[in-house]
């Protein structure tokens, strides 16, 4: 039996890092027993799709945690894609209210016809396919968009994404302990009290609560970029001992 993996469409995380292109931004593409799982299609994922040896009509789940452009700007041409220009509806598209229906929504509305079911995300709202689930663990504090921290599993793993937003204590406790594999978007070294956004700082204290049984960075800013995010992740490693790996563009990782 194949292994489940997750590969890494695109590695940037905030506006300089997504827009001057330092590092691609398309995303990530989960394969969870089976089931393709696109999650945060920012600029470029459709490309990237293709570019690292996918198929968009392959795409059964569209996962989106919140409406900034680094994580759905490609949204609406990747459903096109993947949908057949609509002929062919994708299964899922789990995301918050705003990217769907809110006042200035990130999805067109002659796309809705290609998706089957619209799974409007919130606390500890579950959603069903197959035998995958995905659930919303936690509303983060982010600017200007509703984001939720997210679970995602099958019969034997679990897959925990924590997005976007500004580290507060709940998020110690609210996350799932032990998760096969957790993402930290960790878009800076230290943290700063400015931006709404996790740092290697914040992570370590993150993991060890949650205590995965592995843990990758991804989602960086300039700033740790410039700091060596390798390095980073061998630090969280040395002070937590959970094996921690920084993603790479195009990296895929079997968990």
């Amino acid at each position: 039996m194949s292994k489940d993996f997750l590969t890494f469409l695109g590695t940037a995380g905030g506006r300089v890092a997504v827009f001057r292109q330092l590092r691609y931004s398309g995303g990530m593409w989960l394969n969870l027993d089976g089931i393709n799982i696109l999650i945060d299609p920012g600029p470029g994922s459709l490309i990237r799709i293709y570019e690292f040896g996918f198929d968009p009509e392959d795409i059964n789940i569209i996962v989106v945690s919140h409406r900034h452009l680094d994580h759905s700007a490609d949204l609406n041409t990747v459903i096109e894609a993947s949908s057949k220009s609509t002929t062919k509806p994708i299964d899922m598209l789990v995301a918050p209210n705003d990217v769907v229906f809110g006042d200035d929504p990130i999805l067109l509305k002659y796309l809705h016809k290609g998706v089957k079911n619209f799974c409007i995300v919130d606390e500890n709202k579950e959603f069903s396919f197959k035998d995958i689930k995905i659930r919303g663990i936690i509303k983060h504090i982010h600017s200007y968009a509703e984001t939720f921290g997210l679970e995602i599993s099958s019969k034997n793993k679990k897959v925990v994404y924590v997005p976007c937003g500004k580290f507060y204590e709940e998020m110690l406790y609210s996350y799932p302990k032990g998760a096969d594999l957790e993402i930290f978007n960790t878009t800076f070294p230290k943290t700063s009290y400015h931006y709404y956004h996790l740092s290697a700082e914040d992570v370590k204290k993150l993991i060890n609560e949650h205590k995965p049984k592995k843990a990758v960075i991804t989602h960086f800013s300039p700033y740790i970029l410039r700091e060596n995010p390798e390095k980073i992740a061998e630090e969280i490693y040395r002070e937590t001992s959970i094996p921690t790996v920084a993603a790479k563009d195009g990296m895929r990782l079997e968990f």
